[in-house]
């Protein structure tokens, strides 16, 4: 089963679109468009979390700062990377941030100055 986008905002479909992935606009219907064919183009495991693949949401996803998730360039890096971690399944494909693994990991920003 495919996971679609759950806002009703409309979009432009990829196929008519003309510009560059890195130069969208987050929010616009461009955006929205493009996202939708990666959400296409992305595979999904069991091991992903609902509604993606069969594991009930129980821990941290790719957005809450796992350290081996490398982000796409542009206003789609808020929501979509690479994942790099060779002990993960989704080790080198296209990942969108929810999608999650049982191998997260939690990152240390190096910019963050808050000692804690």
């Amino acid at each position: 089963m495919r996971a679609r986008r759950q806002t009703g905002a409309p979009g432009v479909s990829w196929d008519d679109q003309t510009g560059f992935a890195s130069k969208l606009v987050s929010g616009s219907p461009e955006h929205c468009g493009a996202h939708d064919r990666l959400l296409e183009l992305a595979v999904e495991l069991e091991s992903d979390f609902e509604p993606y693949g069969k594991r009930y949401r129980d821990a941290a996803d790719c957005s809450c700062g796992c350290r081996h998730f490398a982000t796409l360039e542009g206003s789609l890096g808020a929501d979509w990377g690479v994942c790099m971690n060779q002990r993960s399944p989704r080790a080198g494909l296209l990942t969108f941030e929810h999608q999650g693994c049982p191998k997260f990991e939690a990152g240390i920003d190096p910019d963050n100055t808050n000692d804690a």
